[in-house]
């Protein structure tokens, strides 16, 4: 009996049709009814199968594992108990708020598994009990003979055992947009899957011919459902993740050691162990900054909306981000670089080229009212309304006295005509392989090289070349090719300057590879070019070592295309992958950025993160440019919000050392960290100036970067031992405390407010340009400054808060120590600009 092992153990293209039936226990006139159901049971459906889904609860338990999330947790329950549930309603506000656009984020539809399921649920037909019928092609099961027509999707891997001319278009598995003709006679064991010429693919479309194949694989075996595999498989964080993740951990762990440590301080000091805890409890709370998965999402999503104006979706917010730290994008050829389709674009004769042109139509049986078979067929038709030629004025008053159709045998069509300017005795007119009408010519050795030599050079530029002969006379040559997009150098030159390598990945000849490669200004050398052949034969060591001047990639396959991704990701690239068939989804998928055209399949927009919706390949550079200035927003806020937790930090815990009460309580940091903060956090998301491309695209590749640290840190520390020095000054002093910490509550408050002003831009002083330029911060700013009001004068908040009005005097000591920090940034910013 046929069992999945055996299909799994079986290279059905190198054995003959005869022994694929035997194989599969099957017969030309099908399988029965019976055996049919029964290898159903076995195999089951011919469907793609998801794998597992992401459930809500699971995408929900998702945003409980980021350590910033679990100590504000901690923090609100610990708080509800101990001090009162009004307290902890606030803790727990900012908890809520980052839960719900973290599950927003993550529940997002994956459509790619979708759309490769859709490219198999059809109806196919069958022989069963000797008689042909239709069903659905979910049912059909290894060993079942399916009949091949024009038009159809092909519904599982077929092995062919009697064509007539039969042609598919396998463009969603291999890119290339040339039908392949099929044949039924058996092939060598290590045959790479784009090269089986006996097998039809299923997925894949009939565009020319009829054929009779036995099915041998189907659902998640066949080539198809392999590739749904690599996508499930894919799955991988974004730099902006990877970079808060290592963030939060190392923040987490720092903080798990400070609060420890004064604990002990705090115990050995005579501090009850309760009132420690609740020490803790606020340290915990002080070091979160709460606003900051809110700011963050807000400005990826005006960034995401930026680039749909420019005609790119980004499909999941992260990406928008990423885009900015892209190193190298590995392009697609066909579909991307090119229209992905044939065009004629020479004709290279001695006679009249409309006389060979017209000679090609009748050849092909091109007529005006049926649409034609094949791309061949659609260009010819195409070139000759540019030649003016009028199909019916081509076959009028001409007799058809004999028609060959085109098959991938004989390679050559062909008609024998009678009538004006045609006799019959002048024999067949004929297009096909150049060498083949050749031979079938009687051409002399001479004309034979000739053709040979200018054939193979003119395939070597990138060109499809098709003979034309009529008798004895060889005609000429039509040259097609798929032309390169538009605008297409100059885009690859802002990449270039941008400091973004372009590789090509192509599953077409090596030669081809080269003429494109130069045609768009990546002019390519024969040793920057790896093959598919080449590349199984390497190492991951060696390759490295190759794909650090490689420039393309040539007859690779979809793995292929997956392993190139990893390993440049290996060294430390950040990889854009562009592409447009169903071939190009694992990689799509695994890159850091996948980029798909909006001409290609469902599948490879499902699987990328990036859609460009005009099939523009600048856009790649409008949307790195966008992702720059989202990584330059992004350092904004994280050096805005950051620089007061340090703040938060050093007075409680300074003030745990020294002895005294604490300057901050729970809620007033928060009120500041989540409310008064978040405003002009957010505004950050509207600056536009700045970021643009720049040459070197390492520059935005890490977020952390030299000045970001100094201004947490060497700023941060300085205004936070300024402000605690001040705080012990004016409680030594005999100041009310209460009121002492109400300033500093103020003064905590504000000064992070005026800072915003400041850090607008990072690389320009604050006299260059208008501060008040953005006016969602200056709004943000403003109601900031209204909330610190609020918290002071209005009783209610006084009440939860803990505050007491403020003199006019000690508001004028806010806004100085405001402007004294504002000042310290700036003298920062002078001092890096001239580093």
């Amino acid at each position: 009996m046929v069992s999945p092992e055996l299909l799994k153990q079986t290279s059905f293209s190198a054995k003959t049709a005869e022994e694929t039936l035997e194989i599969l226990d099957s017969r030309e006139q099908g399988l029965s009814e019976e055996e049919a159901r029964e290898r159903l049971g076995i195999f089951g459906k011919n469907t793609i199968h998801d794998g597992d889904k992401i459930e809500i609860p699971k995408i929900l338990w998702n945003q409980f594992k980021s350590p910033l999330i679990l100590i504000l947790l901690l923090a609100g329950a610990t708080t509800s108990m101990l001090k009162g549930v009004l307290d902890g309603i606030f803790i727990f506000a900012a908890v809520a708020v980052n839960i719900i656009l973290g599950f927003y984020q993550e529940h997002k539809a994956e459509t790619a598994l979708e759309s490769l399921r859709s490219y198999i649920k059809e109806r196919t037909r069958v022989i069963r009990d000797g008689q042909e019928k239709e069903i659905e092609a979910e049912n059909i099961v290894p060993g079942d003979v399916v009949r091949l027509r024009v038009g159809m999707r092909v519904p599982a891997d077929i092995r062919c055992i009697a064509i007539t001319s039969l042609e598919v278009d396998e463009s969603i598995l291999t890119g290339e947009s040339l039908p392949v003709g099929k044949e039924t006679k058996k092939g060598e064991e290590e045959t790479p899957a784009h090269e089986r010429k006996n097998i039809c693919f299923g997925g894949t479309l009939v565009v020319n011919g009829m054929g009779l194949g036995v099915v041998v694989t189907t659902g998640n075996t066949t080539e198809l459902g392999r590739i749904a595999a690599l996508v499930r498989k894919e799955e991988r964080e974004t730099p902006l993740q990877r970079a808060i993740k290592r963030f939060s951990l190392r923040a987490t762990f720092a903080l798990s050691l400070f609060i420890g440590l004064l604990f002990l301080i705090g115990v050995w000091k005579g501090y009850a162990y309760f009132e420690m805890f609740l020490m803790a409890v606020a340290i915990a709370v002080s070091a979160v900054p709460e606003g900051l998965p809110v700011a963050m999402t807000v400005i990826l999503a005006v960034g995401v909306e930026r680039l749909a104006k420019r005609k790119g979706v980004v499909r999941k917010l992260l990406a928008a981000e990423t885009l900015g730290r892209t190193t190298v994008i590995l392009t697609d050829k066909t579909g991307t670089l090119t229209e992905g389709k044939m065009e004629l674009t020479d004709i290279l004769t001695q006679y009249e080229k409309e006389d060979v042109l017209t000679l090609a139509v009748l050849a092909l049986d091109i007529e005006e009212h049926i649409p034609p078979e094949g791309p061949l067929e659609k260009a010819v038709k195409e070139a000759a309304k540019e030649y003016k030629l009028f199909l019916p004025d081509i076959r009028n008053n001409l007799e058809i006295l004999e028609h060959k159709p085109f098959n991938s045998k004989d390679k050559w069509s062909g008609i024998r005509v009678a009538g004006p300017h045609h006799d019959a005795s002048d024999g067949w007119l004929m297009v096909g392989a150049p060498e083949v009408l050749a031979e079938r010519i009687g051409a002399k050795a001479s004309q034979k090289e000739t053709i040979h030599k200018e054939t193979d050079h003119l395939a070597r530029e990138g060109g499809r070349v098709v003979g034309v002969a009529k008798g004895k006379m060889f005609l000429g040559l039509l040259v097609f090719k798929d032309p390169i997009r538009s605008g297409m150098r100059e885009i690859i030159e802002k990449t270039t300057y941008a400091g973004i390598r372009t590789v090509i990945l192509t599953g077409d000849h090596k030669g081809t590879a080269l003429a494109i490669a130069k045609e768009v200004g990546l002019e390519a050398k024969e040793n920057e070019v790896i093959t598919g052949e080449e590349l199984k034969k390497m190492g991951d060591e060696e390759l490295k070592a190759r794909s650090k001047n490689a420039r393309i990639f040539a007859r690779i396959t979809p793995e292929d295309k997956l392993r190139i991704v990893k390993i440049y990701q290996s060294q430390g690239e950040v990889v854009a992958m562009t592409g447009d068939g169903v071939n190009d989804s694992p990689a799509l998928k695994a890159a850091d950025i996948g980029v798909a055209v909006g001409s290609g399949t469902d599948v490879a927009k499902g699987a990328a993160d990036l859609v460009l919706l005009d099939n523009n390949f600048e856009t790649i550079v409008a949307a790195v440019e966008e992702g720059r200035r989202i990584i330059g927003n992004v350092k904004k806020v994280i050096i805005y919000l950051l620089s007061d937790s340090l703040d938060e930090l050093f007075l409680i815990g300074g003030a745990i050392v020294v002895g005294i009460s604490l300057p901050l309580n729970a809620l007033q940091i928060l009120w500041v960290n989540f409310f008064s903060d978040s405003f002009p956090a957010i505004a950050f998301a509207f600056e536009k100036g700045g970021n643009q491309l720049q040459k070197d695209a390492r520059s935005g590749k890490t977020i952390f970067d030299t000045e970001m640290k100094f201004l947490i840190l060497v700023i941060g520390l300085g205004s936070s031992a300024l402000l605690f020095g001040t705080y012990l000054f004016l409680l030594r002093a005999g100041f009310e405390e209460n009121l002492v910490r109400s300033f500093i509550f103020a003064t905590f408050a504000t000064y992070t407010l005026f800072l915003a002003f400041s850090l607008r831009h990072l690389n320009t002083d604050i006299l260059h340009y208008n501060p008040f330029g953005n006016l969602y911060l200056t709004g943000g700013v403003a109601f900031g400054v209204l909330l610190t009001l609020g918290a002071l004068y209005l009783p209610l908040l006084q009440h939860i808060l803990g505050t007491t009005p403020l003199p006019p005097l000690w508001l004028l000591g806010v806004v100085g120590f405001s402007m004294l920090n504002l000042f310290a940034v700036e003298l920062t910013k002078f001092f890096f600009k001239r580093k």
